[in-house]
């Protein structure tokens, strides 16, 4: 199995250490004022952006502690994208039973309170994670899922899908 299938890289190593620098502030400012809320959502883009930045133990460590506060709020969006940045940490730490746990429940509340951006997310980060685990029959379908939410939303990253898609049956037909 490949160790991280289709990984995201920053284009611009620079802007993204300044994006996180700046969601740092931002994090540090709501929790200043006691925005719970706030505190969720910015933890989970910081988490994301360290995630992209390889620094997926940092990430981790910042939203282990986050947990309860995004429970008060699951029907809140942040909540899921929480949950995403959590399930893509342990997924690249190798913690597969907490990355599968992160992203079902990412996967509920997107589909539970109808937000398909979240959902077409999940789907593809949980379906590169089901390839790594070798699982290959669940990340097609997680894959499907993605492409047919991003073609009826005209979303760009439907290329991503059919990359993704393209490279599983690579994957399938050499025999991994």
């Amino acid at each position: 199995m490949p160790e991280h299938f289709q990984r995201y890289s920053a284009p611009d190593l620079v802007a993204l250490a300044q994006d996180i620098e700046r969601t740092r502030q931002e994090l540090a400012e709501a929790r200043a004022l006691g925005d719970v809320l706030a505190v969720v959502e910015r933890a989970g883009e910081l988490a994301n952006m360290l995630i992209i930045n390889r620094q997926e133990s940092t990430a981790r460590d910042l939203l282990v502690p986050l947990q309860a506060a995004a429970r008060e709020y699951l029907s809140s969006e942040p909540a899921g994208w929480y949950y995403l940045s959590y399930g893509t940490a342990s997924q690249y730490l190798g913690l597969r039973d907490e990355a599968n746990a992160m992203f079902a429940e990412a996967l509920r509340l997107a589909r539970e309170h109808s937000w398909e951006v979240l959902e077409h997310f999940v789907l593809s980060h949980w379906g590169r994670s089901l390839v790594e685990e070798g699982h290959f029959p669940r990340a097609r379908e997680c894959f499907l899922q993605a492409l047919a939410i991003r073609e009826r939303l005209n979303e760009p990253r439907a290329a991503s899908s059919r990359r993704q898609l393209a490279a599983l049956s690579e994957l399938e037909a050499r025999g991994k």
